[in-house]
């Protein structure tokens, strides 16, 4: 079993285009060419990466092939240096590598109940495998909603002229998930065009009384 194509390109800290995080085709800032980090190209994004297929193609640089190639790209070693390592080593499922406080904020989120994974293994291992892949893609959704409402916290922090206290906030929280939000937050706010949801969160924080209609870049020192 290969590993994960967009796993890889987290692992490796790929700057990933956010509005196609739900997509089939996940599209990142090419790490071989590098066009689309030149600052006229910042909404650029070259390297798409195909989760169904496995495969990745940069569309400045041509560079292309399946996850072993991309690994030995990244990592600079040779493409059987790659096979051997993955013909040695266990894959693991990358629900697995959730840490057990992770699952409970998971659990607590969707009122759920965590179950014996060693039993349901050794019982059913098909089962196991599907249970994992629900874990996995129920923990997505889990930590797609934390970072749409630090979205909504951060924009309260900054209309209300509270930055600081709400950045706290944000970082609180992504100690107790394990998770980052904030860089996602900031990231989000500083496109010029952002998805729906915003829209909608920015609305109802202009409605609320205590926010002041000053425009207030997101970084800025602001005191309580």
């Amino acid at each position: 079993m290969l590993p994960d194509i967009v796993g890889v390109a987290e692992q490796h800290g790929l700057l990933i285009n956010p509005y196609s995080r739900s997509r089939e085709e996940v599209t990142y800032k090419c790490p071989f060419c590098h066009e689309d980090s030149k600052p006229a190209k910042k909404r650029r994004y070259y390297l798409s990466l195909n989760s169904k297929d496995q495969v990745f193609k940069c569309w400045f640089c041509k560079e292309s092939g399946g996850v072993l190639r991309f690994i030995s790209l990244l990592e600079g070693v040779s493409e059987e240096q790659v096979r051997q390592r993955f013909r040695k080593r266990k894959i693991v499922h990358p629900a697995e590598r959730l840490s057990r406080n992770k699952r409970r904020w998971l659990m607590l989120a969707i009122g759920g109940k965590e179950p014996n994974w060693a039993k349901m293994r050794e019982r059913d291992f098909a089962y196991y495998k599907r249970s994992l892949d629900l874990l996995w893609q129920q923990w997505n959704e889990f930590l797609q909603r934390e970072q749409q409402e630090a979205y909504f916290w951060l924009v309260i922090g900054i209309k209300s002229f509270k930055y600081q206290k709400y950045v706290e906030q944000i970082r609180q929280r992504e100690r107790e998930i394990e998770s980052p939000l904030l860089e996602y937050a900031l990231q989000i706010y500083s496109c010029s065009a952002r998805p729906q949801w915003t829209e909608d969160a920015e609305r109802f924080v202009h409605s609320l009384k205590f926010v002041s209609p000053e425009p207030v870049k997101a970084g800025m020192k602001m005191e309580d």
